[in-house]
């Protein structure tokens, strides 16, 4: 347990990308374990792999906690985020590791490489605690599925593994029979996504992991919180479907849903298209849209010849004015 003192508290700029600001929420001066209230062992704080870091925020709890955990990793697609918490927080603690993930995202990594996922930095079965807190609710279905089976892949036999989901009820959008996700921003698919909940416990079904909790949030159609393990045998999901937890999903409404005018077999063959779900061990997520197009432009041979020539004249203008300098 390291005093709260002692570990630097981030600016509020850096702060502000990643939700809650308050200094009261980056700390933990009880030294009480971060999950007390889902009653989990404290030796699967043992090692820690922290799936969207931000600047700190979890990282400097679980420093304050006691025990803290033997070793953390924390990855996160935001550049700017990683190298404070690297320059500040594992000064604090060496076994506190923070790393880049070079992912493209619209909004938090413009800058990034143009590429939708990559293997988190992990060996098979080496946490035994994973944090995705605000992760997928800013990814797209091929990603949610990419990084659900890695998260599998990196979670010790009896880790678990800590989430966070905005749900909606695909049966209340009957002209969607094969949308799983809604997205909120025609321009940045990353602002926030909202998943079908048949196609959660389908997906996390097929991928090998099991609902061991899921906890409501606090105003109707916020985060969910659903803690995972690996599936066993005869497991039983703790999730709610259909009319159970239906009035906290995104879209839920004070008024109940009126009746189908159709008959009662067309109404009933529109709202249960059965849910189709990916592989087991799903592909990193191709680019598409914009991405694609962009991507395929940055090796073609005009741009190579533009990247040349702006590079040319960027060279004689440095010589230009260095020239310039010595006169």
């Amino acid at each position: 347990m390291t005093p709260p003192g002692l570990i630097p508290l981030p600016p509020l700029e850096l702060r502000t990308w990643v939700g809650p600001t308050d200094p009261a929420d980056y700390e933990n001066p009880s030294g009480t374990p971060i999950y007390a209230g889902f009653d989990i062992p404290l030796e699967t704080y043992e090692t820690v792999f922290d799936f969207g870091c931000g600047c700190g925020r979890v990282a400097r709890q679980l420093l304050q906690q006691d025990p803290k955990p033997r070793r953390y990793v924390g990855i996160d697609v935001n550049k700017g985020l990683v190298e404070w918490c690297q320059e500040n927080l594992s000064l604090v603690d060496p076994n506190f590791r923070f790393f880049h993930h070079d992912v493209y995202s619209p909004n938090y990594a413009p800058g990034n490489r143009l590429q939708l996922a990559l293997p988190l930095p992990a060996n098979d079965g080496e946490f035994t605690l994973v944090i995705a807190h605000s992760v997928f609710t800013h990814l797209t279905r091929a990603q949610a599925e990419y990084y659900l089976s890695e998260i599998r892949r990196v979670l010790a036999p009896r880790g678990m593994v800590f989430t966070s989901w905005f749900f909606f009820d695909r049966a209340s959008f009957p002209f969607l029979p094969e949308v799983y996700c809604l997205y909120t921003s025609e321009s940045d698919f990353s602002q926030a996504v909202l998943f079908d909940r048949e196609w959660f416990i389908a997906t996390i079904r097929n991928l090998g992991l099991g609902v061991r909790t899921t906890r409501f949030p606090w105003i109707p159609g916020h985060q969910w919180t659903v803690s995972l393990v690996k599936r066993t045998p005869g497991m039983e999901d703790h999730f709610p479907l259909g009319e159970d937890g239906a009035e906290w999903v995104c879209g839920a409404s004070a008024k109940r849903m009126a009746e189908p005018a159709l008959p009662p077999e067309i109404a009933a063959k529109i709202s249960k298209t059965p849910v189709r779900v990916g592989s087991s061990l799903p592909g990193r997520p191709p680019l598409f849209g914009v991405l694609a197009e962009l991507d395929r432009m940055k090796h073609s041979w005009s741009w190579t010849a533009g990247r040349v020539l702006t590079s040319s004249v960027r060279t004689a203008r440095r010589l230009f004015r260095s020239a310039r300098g010595v006169r």
